[in-house]
């Protein structure tokens, strides 16, 4: 198919534009007003509001910090401010009261406190009352780690995480409690000796064992125990602690979430839902208190340019939601099955406000996966790259008059004036967009989500460690693109098309590149298979872009001249990917010195695999209560192993989605994704029929 003269303009147009720092998606006048008034300020205040809450999952600090938020909510003028009460399923509602360990021979010292460091008492500890000797494990993994040593009726010392020793120490050999040094940052923990980590005991306890409980310590306070220890064994002084515990476990569990809305004007059963997920360990500034922070700042700033008049209320809802991460989600949608279907895209914040020199942190873009590819992705991208590079300097453009060190500044009066580092990355999981991913629920959702972060989930993370700056920068994103999409219309729909074309043709190099270096230097017994590897690539990414640019047409109106462009502009999407084929072909020729291409027969397990047609079963409950919202096999990555449910249609066959779930793989890079083999996709595929999640069309 030729494409047409005035499109390959538009094309040319739409690319002259990206080169001038510019993003479709936030005009300068809007880009102006937007900047103007989301406050980086404001939302680091929120985060100082949150820190005090230790906030965990089904805890009432949890609620307490969600009402905060929600009186917060209502003063700025949202609606529908609510906070909710769901089941627990698998969880525990649980509150620390307080927790003291103290060092009571051979001298007094208190150890730990709950009140000064909430995450020294391991989350889900039990009440204990309980005076004895501290004995060393070490690691506490192994029997060799036992050896010679009697902790019956004691409390172990261990690098081990709780939740391990627990079971190694405590349920296998009758030990009475853990006082643990393990890390979440085993690599930095040697430049963070005094951090302490955010660990969890077992929610569930087997009948006739010890309830579980656990004190963390920092690594130094580890080794100071370590030596008293030793230098008491050769005293043959016992050294003793003394625990005290004070928890309350209700029944029956409970979560909840906090729910807001900016109401659109004329659309709404297609929302916009922005999430930020609020549980986690006190303090906790950066995961997530910078989310809940920013998407409250979000919802504070385009509400107010709403009623000012400054901007037009958009056409569709936007929602604001601060879920138990991921939980919150699987249980709203398991209650209210339908309610997806009136979700057009999410955006989720995950760790939004980092300091980015402290620990060289990068925030990443988190695509959809191949399995719901959508222009959201490539609008956020779109806005991500022009806070970048109005927020990075270059040398060249000294030349060019253009304001430095950054041309487009995005600041906050109390945060930092550094560079604004991001990476567009393929799909993750981790967090709560990958619960809108899911084949059976369908909804795109991209996430933003900052790393490496070496004091997430530890005592480090705290508000020094947060950027006001930053937060203006990822809040600015998450606002424009929600409002392009809350008010998209046919008459957007050509640009956005061929943005995502545009987009889609970088793509498609980039997959070129891996599939033509996949079959460079291959042994000649190799080249068969690797052509076929590297064919396959493309052919899936073909569909992966083709698909991408047809997402545009849900803004679309039946029967226009728009809808006809885009649809124009998707095939011709999947006719440039094959026409690249012809590029492997080109290579396959030159190294296996022939001009003939290789046959390529079914292998029998390919043959078997092609006559399976898997199909999901059953509502969106019992689906999630049979596979649970975790999944994994062993030889496939977890969201390869996600990715394999995903594809079910009821029209692919297994065969089709190990084509499709390694072409994935393939693209992104073995130490992304790994490897996929044929046999851990049906091993993956069997069980899930086995167990009843997906059934055989016969």
């Amino acid at each position: 198919m030729k494409i047409p003269g005035k499109i390959v303009l538009f094309l040319l147009i739409l690319g002259g534009s990206a080169a001038g720092q510019e993003s479709a998606f936030a005009p300068e006048r809007l880009a102006a007003r937007l900047a103007d008034e989301i406050s980086g300020d404001r939302a680091f205040r929120y985060v100082r509001l949150l820190t005090p809450y230790h906030r965990i999952m089904g805890s009432q600090a949890f609620v307490e910090a969600a009402e905060m938020l929600a009186g917060l909510a209502r003063r700025f003028g949202l609606a529908d401010v609510q906070v909710v009460k769901q089941r627990f399923e698998g969880g525990m509602s649980w509150d620390a009261r307080s927790a003291r360990l103290w060092l009571v021979a051979p001298e007094e010292m208190k150890i730990c406190d709950f009140q000064d460091v909430p995450v020294s008492l391991a989350v889900f500890s039990r009440p204990a009352r309980v005076e004895a000797e501290l004995v060393d494990i070490g690691r506490g993994a192994s029997p060799e780690d036992f050896a010679g040593l009697d902790v019956a009726g004691k409390v172990v010392l261990t690098t081990a995480s709780p939740a391990l020793a627990v079971r190694t120490a405590v349920w296998e050999r009758g030990a009475l409690g853990i006082v643990s040094s393990a890390s979440v940052h085993p690599d930095a923990r040697f430049d963070t000796p005094d951090q302490v980590a955010y660990l969890k005991v077992p929610v569930t306890c087997p009948e006739g064992k010890t309830p579980p409980w656990a004190f963390m310590i920092s690594a130094r306070r580890y080794g100071q125990l370590q030596d008293l220890i030793r230098r008491s064994k050769a005293a043959k002084v016992p050294v003793r602690v003394k625990a005290e515990i004070e928890a309350e476990i209700r029944e029956p569990a409970e979560q909840a979430y906090l729910w807001a809305e900016l109401p659109g004007a004329e659309i709404h059963d297609q929302d916009i839902i922005l999430t930020a997920h609020l549980d986690e360990e006190s303090t906790s500034a950066n995961d997530n208190g910078s989310g809940c922070g920013s998407l409250l700042e979000i919802g504070r700033a385009l509400n107010a340019l709403v009623r000012s008049g400054t901007i037009p209320r958009p056409k569709r809802d936007i929602v604001f939601w601060w879920p138990n991460e991921h939980l919150s989600e699987y249980q709203y949608i398991a209650d209210h099955p339908e309610e997806p279907k009136n979700w057009l895209a999410a955006i989720n914040q995950d760790m939004v406000g980092a300091r980015q020199s402290m620990g060289s942190r990068a925030q990443h873009v988190i695509r959809t996966p191949w399995s719901l590819p959508s222009y959201l992705s490539d609008v956020v991208e779109s806005l991500a790259e022009y806070v970048m590079l109005g927020n990075s300097g270059s040398l060249a453009s000294e030349e060019t008059r253009v304001p430095q060190p950054f041309s487009k500044p995005l600041l906050a009066t109390t945060g930092s004036r550094e560079r604004y580092n991001v990476m567009v990355l393929p799909h993750s999981g981790g967090s709560d967009q990958e619960v809108f991913c899911e084949g059976v629920i369908g909804v795109p959702g991209v996430g933003l989500i900052n790393n490496p972060d070496f004091y997430i989930h530890s005592s480090d993370d705290d508000l020094p460690n947060i950027d006001a700056t930053q937060l203006k920068r990822n809040a600015f994103i998450v606002a424009a693109a929600a409002l392009f999409v809350a008010g998209a219309g046919d008459e957007d729909v050509p640009m956005l098309a061929g943005e995502v074309y545009a987009r889609g043709v970088k793509r498609l190099g980039a997959d070129l590149r891996t599939a033509l270096a996949h079959l460079g230097g291959r042994q000649a017994d190799e080249l068969a298979r690797a052509y076929g590897e590297a064919r396959n690539l493309l052919e899936q990414a073909a569909i992966r872009e083709e698909k991408a640019v047809a997402s545009v047409l849900v803004f679309a109106r039946p029967g226009s001249a728009n809808a006809a462009f885009a649809k124009t502009l998707a095939a011709r999407a999947r006719e440039k990917a094959l026409d690249l084929v012809r590029e492997v072909d080109l290579l396959y020729f030159k190294v296996a010195g022939t001009n003939r291409l290789p046959e390529r027969p079914l292998t029998d397990e390919e043959k078997a695999m092609a006559a399976l047609v898997p199909k999901n079963v059953g509502g969106l409950a019992e689906y999630f209560a049979k596979r649970g919202w975790s999944v994994g096999f062993p030889g496939l990555h977890s969201i390869m192993a996600k990715e394999c449910y995903c594809f079910v249609d009821g029209k692919r066959s297994y065969l089709d989605i190990f084509r499709a779930v390694s072409a994935e793989a393939m693209s992104a890079g073995e130490f992304y994704y790994g490897r996929v083999s044929p046999s851990a996709v049906r091993g993956l595929l069997d069980k899930a029929v086995a167990d009843g999640v997906l059934a055989l069309i016969k």
